[in-house]
C-alpha cells in the first residue's frame, strides 16, 4: 500500500506549482465477487502458515511485504476461515500470496505533469492493476487460483467512474485486498478446499 501512495504522491510532486489539486479513488466493481457473509466459517478456524510477496511489475519490493502481509492477515482473520500459524500451534497448511501492482509509472508522471500545467483544469486518470496468485498447500495437494483487480485514481479536475464513491487510495488498497482474498477463499471452498465442516478426528483405540 505504501509504495502504492508512493507513485500518486510522486505524481503530485509534479503538480505543486498549481496548488491544491485533489486525488480521489476508485475501486473496479467487476472484480467484487465475495462478501464475508458469502463465506462458510469452520469453527475453530484453520491454522495456515501464510506466506506474503508483493511485486511492482514483476519485480519484488520486500520493503512492502509486511504491510501488505499485515493487510490480508486482516482479511483472512475477518474471513472466520483461517488464522495464520503462530508458531504454538501445529499448521494446517501453508497460504501463499504472491500481489503483483501492474503500474506504468512512466505514464503517470506524465499525465500529472500535464495536469500540473494546467493548474488542474485537464484532470487526469491513472489506473493501478493488481495481479494476485494465491497457493493452498496442505500435504501433497496443492491448489492454485489467479486473480486481477484495479483502482482508479483521478487528479484534478477530472471525472470519476459513474456510480462510484470516491475514497481515500489507503482504503481503496483494503478494499482491493479484501476481494481479492476474499474471493481467493470462496473458491477454494467451492472446490472443496478449507471446509466449514471438519473431518471428525480418530480417536486411539483402547488398550485390553
Amino acid at each position: 500500500m505504501r509504495l502504492t501512495i508512493r507513485i500518486v504522491s510522486f505524481v503530485l510532486c509534479l503538480t505543486a506549482l498549481s496548488g491544491c489539486i485533489s486525488t480521489k479513488s476508485y475501486v473496479d466493481p467487476q472484480y467484487h465477487h465475495a462478501s464475508y457473509s458469502d463465506i462458510a466459517r469452520p469453527a475453530p478456524p484453520y491454522t495456515l502458515s501464510v506466506k506474503v510477496e508483493f511485486q511492482r511489475n514483476g519485480v519484488d519490493k520486500p520493503a512492502a511485504d509486511p504491510q501488505v502481509r499485515a493487510d490480508i492477515e486482516r482479511s483472512l482473520r475477518a474471513s472466520g476461515v483461517a488464522v495464520p500459524y503462530d508458531g504454538k500451534t501445529p499448521a494446517e497448511g501453508e497460504l501463499s500470496f504472491v500481489l503483483n501492482n501492474v503500474a506504468d509509472t512512466g505514464a503517470a508522471a506524465g499525465k500529472g505533469f500535464g495536469t500540473g500545467l494546467t493548474f488542474g483544469l485537464a484532470g487526469s486518470h491513472i489506473t493501478d492493476g493488481y495481479e494476485m496468485t494465491v497457493r493452498l498447500t496442505q500435504g501433497t495437494t496443492i491448489t492454485e487460483r489467479a486473480y486481477s483487480h484495479a483502482i482508479l485514481s483521478t487528479i484534478g479536475n477530472a471525472s470519476g467512474p459513474p456510480g462510484l464513491t470516491p475514497v481515500s487510495l489507503g482504503a481503496a488498497f483494503n478494499q482491493v485486498v479484501d476481494d481479492l482474498v476474499l474471493n481467493a477463499i470462496k473458491d477454494l471452498q467451492a472446490a472443496g478446499m478449507l471446509p466449514p465442516m471438519r473431518a471428525a478426528t480418530k480417536s486411539a483405540a483402547p488398550s485390553i
